[in-house]
């Protein structure tokens, strides 16, 4: 059963010198996952084990500021809403992440299947704040195949979309559809893509038989999340950042369509160049580092110090971008020191737990929609 890990990308920070231990630890989650038949929330919450049986020792764990912050402000939006009355699914997913938030632990299969259980919940939420975001959920290929198929109008749109039948992991894609010519999609991997190469290979494959040669592809490995379980959030992210982005990416599409890359035409220079991988290129897979050129946005939630780091190196003066995007509480944050604000401690794995807090607010931004509504 696939899941959200990169073996080979594992790149927390630690309180000492041991990645492979890291390594080690990461790989047996991500064997754990894939063993496991995929449950229901209901399923998940009363399975032996479950995080209303986690220990006490974790609660004690201090917990930054900033996730606490984030924290408060769930369990009273919580509590409004249970005093309005409502009781949907929702209600069960934001007491579910305010318990692991609390217990300061690290998201997992459970916590997944309530990502996805909840997605469209979320994605109508947002659809309703930005109208013109047209974030779609996705849960087979086969329904981006057919979508990509119409070729009636232009459009522009993004999606989440579960990777293969019977897997967990998800991407992002940002879609341009044209009234009587072929699609352009840029796929956004949150994790490692070679993780999953296999399941990529069969959708490009998929692409082909159906659609033919004519849409054009473009995959874009962010590498910002690193741990088992937080590929949802991490695409919801990259979809809203797309949409804010939005004149960065037409340009994008529209250099796919006039020429089949992403790259300005006449632009040789090393960021837009595709890995020069025979695998990827067996599959029809053209590849792009987003550490070199995407916005310092798709990198506010990064789990890793790493990560950051690699990115400053293509991109200089990018840890002192400001990443802020509250309308709630507008301020001036730069993504070092969001990285730096968020990180936790939990045994030897030292990272951000920013992503973990936006899973969070739009739990929060979701509810004050309904109960606005």
């Amino acid at each position: 059963m696939g899941c959200c890990i990169s073996r080979p990308s594992v790149r927390h920070e630690t309180s000492r010198d041991d990645g492979h231990a890291l390594e080690a630890e990461f790989g047996t989650q991500l064997d754990l996952v894939r063993s496991s038949p995929p449950r229901s929330s209901i399923e998940s919450l009363h399975a032996p084990g479950s995080s209303r049986e986690a220990g006490d020792a974790a609660a004690s764990h201090c917990i930054p500021a900033r996730v606490d912050q984030k924290l408060r402000l769930l369990g009273q939006t919580l509590e409004r809403a249970n005093q309005a009355g409502i009781s949907s699914g929702l209600m069960e997913y934001g007491q579910q992440v305010a318990h692991y938030m609390s217990a300061d632990r690290q998201p997992d299969q459970e916590l997944l299947s309530l990502d996805i259980a909840n997605l469209h919940r979320l994605a109508d939420s947002y659809n309703k704040r930005y109208p013109k975001l047209n974030l779609k959920y996705m849960d087979s290929p086969a329904k981006l195949l057919s979508a990509l198929a119409d070729r009636s109008s232009d459009s522009s749109w993004r999606a989440i979309v579960r990777l293969a039948d019977g897997e967990m992991h998800h991407f992002a894609a940002d879609v341009r559809t044209r009234a009587g010519a072929p699609p352009t999609v840029i796929v956004m991997e949150p994790a490692d893509l070679y993780t999953f190469l296999t399941p990529y290979s069969g959708l490009r494959r998929q692409a082909l038989q159906q659609l033919g040669t004519e849409p054009k592809w473009a995959f874009i490995g962010v590498g910002a999340q690193k741990s088992s379980a937080d590929c949802v959030i991490f695409d919801m992210q990259f979809a809203l950042a797309a949409h804010q982005e939005l004149s960065i990416f037409d340009g994008w599409h529209s250099n796919l369509h006039r020429h089949g890359t992403i790259a300005d035409e006449g632009d040789d220079s090393n960021n837009y160049i595709p890995s020069p991988d025979a695998m990827l290129e067996f599959a029809d897979i053209r590849l792009f580092h987003g550490e070199m050129f995407l916005p310092a946005l798709f990198y506010k939630h990064s789990h890793s110090k790493g990560v950051i780091e690699e990115v400053a190196m293509y991109q200089a003066g990018i840890k002192d971008e400001d990443v802020s995007s509250s309308r709630r509480d507008p301020k001036t944050e730069s993504l070092a020191e969001r990285l730096e604000a968020f990180a936790v401690e939990r045994g030897p794995l030292k990272h951000s737990a920013s992503i973990e807090a936006s899973r969070a607010t739009k739990i929060r931004t979701t509810l004050d929609t309904m109960l606005s509504d």
